[in-house]
């Protein structure tokens, strides 16, 4: 029979947890691989992880998280001693299936065939009792523990932001980019959704792109095409809620049939991390083929609370976003170094003030184990802002995604840099605001407009 001390637990774990426990379009087990397509299982490490339990206890303060690893090693145990019991059942059930099918080979007679298929019928009912809460204690271990965050690189500061780097010196006036937009006839608002820029705004943002394309194309980038729509396993593989109509634009079905959650289009833009993932999930490569070095030119569709209109509140966004896949961590840090240094140029050459700062561990998101935020004075805010950003997230969203390369017979997971380099609204905003007379950038004109092949 199963064991009953087992059972007992499992079953005051399940009411303490499971009723709170949502399903994950990221894990699928049991019954819902029926009914779900499976399209990727995740590299769960946890029970490596947790041999540094100090080490999750320490990211999980830094970061300010209400995450009880308690509680999850206690789902997690749980799981382990239920997968123990069934595979212990299930070595039984094939050891007396063997018996029985010897016997009944070469002594049919024997007394004991019997006694053998009562056992190995008690075996197959309690491996059926078991089925169900273990498929239970696994989709609430595993959910539960990839809701743990990214672990933090060690330059994440604790206390502020570090500042790495100061270009000029951001001038404070009583400034607003939405009147200055205004009273130039530069913006057109209708809401958040909707909105033109117009005249030389219009030039600076095809200016702006054009600009930045270059720059990373002469520094060795390659332009990428992606897709504006991705499913809700790449949303929660890469770290985000996907049935959280704050955190992505969910297409939601017109049809009058049953909906499922965890298996809906979102709509990100092709100048997302999501879009770039959507491409690479369940990717092999091999290790020659790294590190990749990709930018794309598109669009960025985030909802947003705020109900001030304004460039710094859009819910669409011009953008140029970078996807970086390096073999291990020191590269990725060599690499990160590198594209700082990119950055600097490509925007201390536009001559406007900015900075780049490592923004604190609380405001990561999980996914995150570091960023270089890019920011500009806003006079109209009173403070800093950011205008753009580099993430580090290392193997994080890689082993959740399935993102393999092959080195020496071995598969192991890329480190990745990502980030939205360009956000030409919030740019542009800030701009206006620190500009005494907004003119277009002699990088932006049109005579330096150039489509490099």
């Amino acid at each position: 029979m199963i064991h009953k001390t087992i059972l007992s637990n499992f079953f005051k774990l399940r009411d303490c947890y499971l009723i709170h426990v949502r399903n994950s379009a990221l894990f699928i087990n049991g019954p819902k691989a029926t009914d779900t397509f499976v399209y990727i299982t995740p590299h769960v490490d946890f029970p490596e992880a947790i041999k540094h339990k100090e080490v999750i206890q320490e990211n999980l303060a830094k970061r300010k998280s209400n995450i009880d690893l308690a509680k999850v090693e206690d789902l997690w145990y749980m799981y382990e001693d239920l997968k123990i019991k069934r595979n212990e059942l299930e070595k039984k059930k094939m050891e007396v299936g063997s018996e029985l099918s010897n016997l009944l080979k070469n002594n049919p007679s024997d007394n004991n065939i019997e006694k053998l298929k009562i056992q190995s019928s008690l075996l197959k009912e309690n491996i059926k009792k078991l089925k169900v809460p273990f498929w239970s204690a696994e989709e609430a271990a595993i959910v539960e523990a990839l809701k743990l965050p990214n672990v933090l690189h060690p330059k994440t500061p604790s206390q502020k932001n570090e500042v790495l780097f100061t270009y000029k010196t951001a001038s404070d006036n009583d400034k607003d980019h939405l009147k200055i937009g205004k009273d130039n006839n530069l913006i057109q608002f209708t809401n958040k959704e909707n909105y033109y820029l117009k005249g030389d705004a219009a030039v600076f943002e095809l200016g702006a792109k054009f600009y930045f394309s270059k720059s990373l194309k002469d520094t060795g980038f390659i332009q990428f095409s992606n897709t504006d729509f991705v499913k809700s396993l790449i949303i929660e593989g890469c770290g985000h809620d996907h049935t959280d109509p704050n955190h992505t634009f969910i297409i939601h079905h017109n049809e009058d049939t049953k909906v499922n959650v965890d298996n809906r289009l979102h709509l990100t833009g092709g100048g997302s991390l999501f879009s770039f993932f959507a491409y690479y999930t369940k990717n092999v490569l091999h290790s020659n083929a790294l590190p990749l070095k990709y930018f794309s030119m598109g669009r960025q569709y985030n909802p947003v609370d705020n109900k001030d209109i304004g460039l710094f509140n859009v819910s669409q966004s011009s953008v140029i976003s970078m996807f970086i896949a390096t073999k291990n961590i020191e590269e990725c840090d060599t690499i990160l170094d590198e594209i700082i240094e990119v950055i600097k140029n490509i925007y201390s050459n536009i001559g406007y003030p900015y900075r780049l700062s490592i923004v604190t561990a609380e405001k990561l998101h999980m996914w995150e184990s570091l960023r270089v935020s890019i920011e500009m004075y806003s006079t109209s805010l009173k403070s800093y802002f950011e205008i753009g950003n580099i993430s580090v997230s290392g193997d994080f969203i890689s082993k959740r995604l399935m993102f393999n390369y092959t080195h020496e017979k071995q598969n192991k997971y890329p480190h990745i840099i990502s980030g939205t380099i360009l956000n030409v609204p919030l740019f542009l905003g800030c701009v206006l605001e620190q500009n005494t007379e907004f003119s277009i950038p002699q990088e932006f004109t049109v005579n330096n407009w150039c489509i490099k092949q």
